[in-house]
């Protein structure tokens, strides 16, 4: 059994400058923190297993690769299948944290969308 604080977390994260700090992760699962400043943005992306994003902080833009766009807030979640491309952007004025879940050892792979 595992336990985190998402404060002291989010803390690293700020005071560190990390974008991506992990939580837990095993050979099938992980956990992390995202932290975005505002504007900030991830490129548009898929991964090879399913996950979920929950906003604890901050206004989130989820685009898929089609142009399909919508806003998260605080207590927003968001499921992306195996292999569904999408871009996350921090649209608020300030800082956008996420925790993030995936079916998936860190360290699986990250396929950018070619331009």
């Amino acid at each position: 059994m595992e336990f985190a604080n998402i404060n002291d977390t989010v803390r690293t994260a700020k005071d560190e400058d990390k974008r991506f700090v992990p939580l837990f992760g095993s050979e099938t699962f992980r956990s992390w923190i995202l932290y975005f400043r505002p504007g900030e943005h991830t490129d548009m992306h898929f991964h090879m297993s399913p996950e979920t994003f929950l906003v604890l902080q901050g206004k989130a833009s989820v685009k898929g690769i089609k142009g399909e766009e919508r806003v998260i807030e605080k207590n927003g979640i968001v499921f992306f299948g195996a292999k569904d491309y999408y871009q996350i952007t921090n649209v608020g004025t300030e800082p956008l944290v996420l925790v993030g879940n995936r079916s998936e050892a860190f360290g699986g792979a990250h396929v950018t969308a070619q331009e």
